[in-house]
């Protein structure tokens, strides 16, 4: 499964593959060895890499983690390969002068709308669920805005690059 990392401006490819030895880690294309015990549920993870032990308390949040790793608090952004693909479609989100506006990144069903006009939301928030080849897809907020409007509603049937929400 490949990841990308994001912590403060620093993005990171992690890419974890299962073979005969066990899970191999790549960062940045670059094989590290590591093992891991504990987990982020119980907020407590021992970390070896490369014959370096680590400590680190994990939590997480809506759109993000908290690391506590030596003394220093980062904040990382993880996102998978699938979720890279459906923002790398276009039309997820676009500017227009001072507007911003959510468009479907491909046709399918409006499912939900989790949001209204005068909303303020916040990057993570579940803003419209569209149903596509069996499968729904929760669009989220990437950036702080207010709604403006809204122009889906449940059971409604959408293309692709539709506006689905027009943010202030």
């Amino acid at each position: 499964m490949k990841y990308t990392a994001r912590i403060d401006e620093r993005v990171f490819q992690i890419e974890i593959v299962e073979n005969e030895k066990g899970l191999q880690l790549r960062l940045d294309g670059e094989v590290v060895r590591f093992d891991l015990a504990g987990s982020v549920d119980s907020g407590s993870i021992s970390i070896l890499v490369d014959n370096h032990s680590f400590e680190a308390e994990v939590s997480r949040n809506t759109d993000s983690y908290e690391v506590f790793l030596e003394g220093n608090n980062f904040k990382c952004y993880l996102e998978n390969e699938r979720t890279a693909r459906l923002k790398s479609m276009v039309g997820s989100t676009a500017e227009t002068g001072k507007e911003k506006e959510l468009k479907s990144p491909m046709p399918g069903l409006v499912v939900a709308v989790q949001t209204k006009v005068g909303d303020q939301i916040k990057p993570g928030q579940g803003l419209v669920i569209v149903e596509a080849m069996k499968m729904e897809n929760e669009l989220k907020a990437r950036f702080d805005a207010k709604v403006k409007e809204i122009k889906v509603k449940p059971g409604q049937a959408v293309e692709k690059d539709e506006t689905l929400i027009i943010f202030e």
